[in-house]
């Protein structure tokens, strides 16, 4: 992976997580849960995968934006290990992977992971679960967390919002916990319980 002057590393960082967030602002658009991702090549700018939350129109419970991106990319290197000559890939993603992409991400061999907004009720990389660098597994990936997390939060709250017909809070930022919950009513709660 290239180094690069912190200043130059952050503004990056902050680029191509923006591009992550085209894709989040894409499911949404589709009717999905505004989550996207994108996996950068080691020279830090060029895009190999990008990703959205594709569950409801693919019916699969697995196309989370992180393994649709992760796929993209695979097929870009002919490699579902995530590694060229010159190094690892970096995954930016909206929202603090699960434990399932967590461990794709494991098996990827993804050296680099910058997610934006925790995850309090399903987050494999801290929030609930250490998945991401348990220390008894045999790879451990670099981790920057909270970069433009609040914009991603809000995108986040916004859309259980307006799913639930209420006023959206574009102006003032909800915490996470909320957005994943889609208000205080606890619906999003209980889907997951009864999948």
């Amino acid at each position: 992976m290239q180094l690069l002057p912190q200043s130059d590393q952050d503004d990056l960082d902050e680029r191509m997580m923006r591009s992550a967030m085209v894709e989040a602002r894409a499911a949404e658009a589709a009717g999905e849960v505004p989550v996207g991702a994108v996996v950068i090549a080691p020279d830090g700018k060029t895009i190999l995968g990008r990703g959205q939350n594709r569950v409801l129109r693919d019916s699969d419970p697995t196309a989370h934006a992180e393994i649709i991106a992760m796929r993209e990319a695979g097929r870009a290197l002919s490699n579902y290990r995530l590694l060229t000559p010159e190094g690892g890939c970096s995954l930016y993603v909206t929202l603090e992977p699960c434990a399932m992409c967590a461990s794709a991400i494991l098996h990827a061999r993804i050296s680099r992971l910058l997610y934006a907004a925790d995850d309090p009720k399903a987050g494999a990389c801290g929030s609930v679960l250490e998945v991401l660098n348990h220390p008894q597994l045999n790879h451990r990936a670099a981790v920057r967390t909270g970069l433009l997390a609040e914009e991603c939060s809000r995108m986040l709250s916004n859309f259980f919002l307006t799913r639930r017909g209420k006023k959206r809070i574009d102006p003032h930022p909800m915490d996470v916990e909320e957005a994943l919950l889609g208000g205080s009513d606890g619906d999003e709660e209980e889907v997951v319980r009864k999948g």
